[in-house]
């Protein structure tokens, strides 16, 4: 207790103290900078992802100001069919409807932390009507706390700066369980007057720690309910953790290679071109990751099973990273902002990626020569058409290919809404990750040649009125996996994975019903396990308290997954492998919220995992880790406009 208070001091003022400076930012550049970008309402915001060319082809979006999935807090609750995750905010977390890992060309990020880990694909750039400040905290049980602040604001003419922070504290319910998660965002970008040429950077920084227990000693005594202080239930590991740092900087210019003017005329306003050559855009991005294990008990029991111990005094594991990417890229896009899909765009580029990789024994230098292009085709509003190509040449995985495709079919009138037709298609031939090849640390080691893994996964499926259905199929050949015994191992032969689905959103007067549910078949439970069933709802009532001025939200969570063999965790792999020790599921989480939206302002507060109190004990979505017990959660988020 003496070393957790100070701690637990020291970041409360450190929310504080970064609430103050950002706002004391927003206040300090001068108001006059900002120019209204539009006469609309000054308080709408929206944003596009990583790349000018989502701006030009209308993949903007809105920032969400509803209260419609507001309840949702943790990253692991927005997935669609929910998560598989070790109980605490932050801690590693897979998809329980089964999705295949797809490198595309280098592994840059464990696939477990895949939701905490920012870069430079994840930048939004905002486009703020008038100077943001947005700040959402979050307070749970056990001192759990979140914070997030965004800013953007325009600063000249055509010139936007942004920020966003993030910070996760949550001691968790157990012993040695404490996630820690800083992370920000600074962007920028420009554009000319004429729009001719564009420029934005960003830099990011992430740093993530979890303290690793290895899951309780013995479920029994949770599951009977013999002990009811989860704080007195023995762990497997006392003082290991994981932590990782990952970081980097980018930038991006385009420029459009004719003049937007053909022409000028006596009297007659500026004559566009009909025929454009389109632009070039370069992009530039230096990433740094670095991942340590470390412990100082590493006789523990629980690591007897596994390879011997090469260091008993101590664990240091780790492991390096660093990336410069730059990509030439040529595409048939314009001045003009499109608000839909254009009827062609074509773009075509080629990437050169430098990769240093090591650990504490051996150190490689990695290169790649990566052509890759694109089409999509919109025929009257109705069908639209979309193929990507990748070939990844080098002396890394030099001969992976990835071919996606995708096709929506719209049918009926404006008037009349018949609904649509998708599919999508992904074709792979990969190689296994770095860390599938070769490990070496105080607890694993391996050195394997394992060989290209291919890949089908086609989903089709129809929408209409707010309801789909669909299937997914997946056939893997000779897969890669992380075996019983905590080592990665190759299959000779194949596993296919059937997945059906239907999603529905019906909003019958105050009231919005989501519902999820899909079925899952796997034919290699030796390779992959997946849950039979899942199945997720969300009931809603919203109603508007004061006009215009207060909007009320009542709602009901509920989530459910068949039982089955999930994945164990390993700490010092940072990775699931498979186990034949413990079925976990069959058991229904419930979540009831209210929310308040009051003019910028938003509340909510939530009670989750109500079945709990029944008595009945056995909510474990990986084995060894209890989810959390039933608890009270306040959030609250605020924007700030000047």
């Amino acid at each position: 207790m003496s070393t957790t208070k100070p701690f637990r001091l020291q970041n409360f003022v450190q929310i504080w103290r970064s609430v103050f400076l950002i706002l004391l930012l927003s206040l300090y550049i001068p108001v006059q900078a900002q120019r209204p970008l539009s006469t609309v309402d000054s308080t709408r915001t929206t944003y596009f992802s990583h790349s000018f060319d989502s701006l030009f082809l209308g993949k903007v979006h809105a920032i969400d100001t509803n209260l419609l999935y507001f309840s949702r807090f943790d990253f692991t609750s927005l997935d669609e069919f929910g998560m598989a995750t070790l109980s605490n905010t932050a801690n590693p977390a897979r998809s329980l409807f089964f999705k295949p890992e797809i490198y595309y060309g280098y592994d840059f990020y464990p696939s477990a932390y895949r939701l905490y880990q920012r870069s430079g694909k994840d930048v939004q750039f905002r486009q703020p009507l008038s100077p943001l400040t947005e700040i959402s905290y979050l307070m749970g049980s056990k001192r759990e706390q979140h914070l997030r602040v965004n800013f953007s604001r325009l600063v000249a003419p055509r010139t936007v700066v942004g920020m966003d922070y993030g910070l996760i504290n949550s001691p968790g319910y157990y012993k040695n369980h404490l996630v820690d998660q800083n992370n920000v965002y600074f962007t920028a970008r420009h554009n000319t007057s004429n729009l001719r040429y564009g420029a934005a950077a960003w830099y990011f920084h992430n740093k993530l720690t979890n303290r690793e227990n290895g899951g309780i000693v013995n479920d029994s005594i949770f599951e009977n309910n013999i002990e009811t202080d989860r704080r007195l239930y023995g762990v497997n590991l006392q003082d290991a953790q994981n932590r990782m740092k990952m970081s980097g900087f980018g930038f991006e210019h385009y420029f459009i290679l004719l003049p937007q003017v053909l022409h000028r005329d006596d009297d007659t306003l500026p004559q566009k071109r009909n025929f454009q050559l389109g632009r070039i855009t370069h992009h530039f991005e230096y990433l740094r990751n670095q991942w340590v294990y470390s412990e100082r008990s590493p006789l523990e029991n629980f690591y007897k099973p596994y390879d011997s111990v090469l260091n008993p005094q101590g664990t240091y594991d780790s492991t390096y990273q660093s990336a410069i990417i730059n990509r030439i890229q040529w595409s048939s896009l314009g001045y003009r902002m499109h608000e839909s899909p254009p009827p062609l765009h074509l773009y075509a580029g080629i990437e050169l990626v430098n990769i240093l990789q090591s650990d504490s024994l051996v150190s490689n230098r990695y290169f790649q020569l990566n052509p890759y292009g694109g089409v999509s085709i919109n025929l009257l509003n109705s069908l639209f058409i979309d193929g990507r190509l990748k070939v990844v040449s080098g002396n890394w995985a030099g001969g992976d290919l990835y071919l996606e495709g995708a096709v929506k079919q719209y049918f009926g009138t404006s008037q009349r809404n018949l609904g649509n037709l998708y599919g999508n298609l992904l074709l792979a031939n990969q190689s296994p990750s770095w860390f599938h090849q070769r490990y070496y640390s105080n607890h694993f080691r391996w050195e394997n040649n394992f060989v290209n893994t291919r890949m089908l996964r086609f989903e089709g499926g129809y929408h209409i009125k707010g309801i789909s259905a669909g299937a997914v199929y997946n056939l893997i050949d000779r897969p890669v996996y992380f075996g019983t015994e905590g080592r990665p191992r190759q299959s000779g032969g194949s596993a296919n994975v059937l997945q059906l689905y239907g999603k529905m959103h019906l909003s019958p007067g105050n009231f919005d019903f989501i519902g999820r549910v899909a079925w899952q078949y796997a034919d290699n439970d030796s390779v992959l396990r997946v849950p039979a069933l899942i199945a997720r709802a969300r009931l809603l009532y919203t109603f508007e308290a004061i006009k215009n001025v207060a909007t009320i939200q009542v709602g009901f969570d509920a989530s459910y997954h068949s039982e089955y063999y999930a994945d164990a965790w390993m700490p010092a792999l940072r990775s699931f492998h498979m186990q034949n020790r413990k079925k976990v599921g069959n058991y229904p989480y419930v979540d009831a919220h209210v929310a308040l939206k009051l003019k910028r302002a938003r509340v909510f507060f939530q009670a989750t995992n109500l079945f709990s109190l029944t008595g009945y004990s056995y909510y474990f979505t990986t084995p060894g880790y209890p989810m959390r017990d039933q608890r009270f959660v306040l959030g609250v988020n605020w924007r700030f406009y000047y």
